[in-house]
């Protein structure tokens, strides 16, 4: 492989990491293609110039008409479906205060997301406002300090590299959803961590869906840092 050769499809492979869907391929090859005349015609070094970095020609070669946000409803099922361990615990944290004030006839609260809230000494930390003050989990066990802090994990930590790595998560596969930046690229690692902070916030981060209210579908923090969960493009197909 020539020098020329190896510089274009590494310049294409850098851009193409860039896009998800069928517009990664498409892009590579034409992008390859465009290259390749440039070599011929000794005009290599401005054709890269032109197309500036890689990010810059992945924008270039996104999808020409970027893809609406998708249907709230079909993005529910899938963050249903990605938060199924989130769900599990709470259901396991349900039936553990039902037992319990079954046997001791002592009550209990719930609430999803759980929040999350640690004493160390005579302090407490919460990441929700109710948390110390209700101290709702304090008899739960493993279920809580184990159980919870790691279904979060998957669900912020997990899923926004999943995001960011893949451009969807088990959820939006099973619904034919991508999550992309608002010019169709794929996201930062630290775009697809941010936009699933809210769930610290045990049930207000229900308020980061406020925004469906009014008719959009974009949550707070899809716009905070510029993403949007779109209908995944099958392969073989332009929109």
């Amino acid at each position: 492989m020539s020098d020329e050769q190896q510089i274009i499809d590494d310049y294409a492979e850098r851009a193409g990491r860039h896009l998800t869907g069928p517009a990664r391929e498409r892009a590579k090859a034409e992008l390859v293609d465009h290259l390749s005349d440039a070599a011929e015609a000794g005009e290599l070094a401005e054709a890269l110039s032109r197309l500036g970095t890689p990010a810059e020609a992945a924008a270039a070669f996104a999808e020409p008409s970027p893809a609406p946000p998708a249907r709230v409803d079909v993005r529910f099922v899938a963050v249903l479906i990605d938060n199924l361990p989130l769900v599990g615990v709470t259901i396991a944290l349900l039936v553990q205060g039902l037992a319990r004030m079954a046997g001791q006839g002592a009550g209990f609260s719930l609430a999803f997301p759980p929040f999350v809230y640690v004493k160390v000494g005579g302090v407490c930390v919460s990441t929700a406002p109710q948390g110390c003050a209700i101290a709702a989990y304090d008899a739960a066990g493993l279920l809580y300090t184990l159980g919870v802090p790691l279904a979060l994990a998957w669900s912020i930590v997990g899923l926004g590299l999943l995001e960011a790595w893949t451009g969807t998560t088990p959820g939006k596969r099973a619904m034919k959803l991508q999550v992309v930046t608002e010019a169709g690229l794929r996201i930062h690692p630290v775009a697809g961590i941010v936009r699933r902070l809210s769930l610290l916030l045990g049930p207000f981060a229900w308020l980061d869906w406020a925004p469906v209210v009014w008719g959009d579908r974009r949550r707070v923090l899809d716009h905070l840092v510029e993403t949007k969960v779109v209908a995944a493009v099958p392969a073989g197909q332009t929109r």
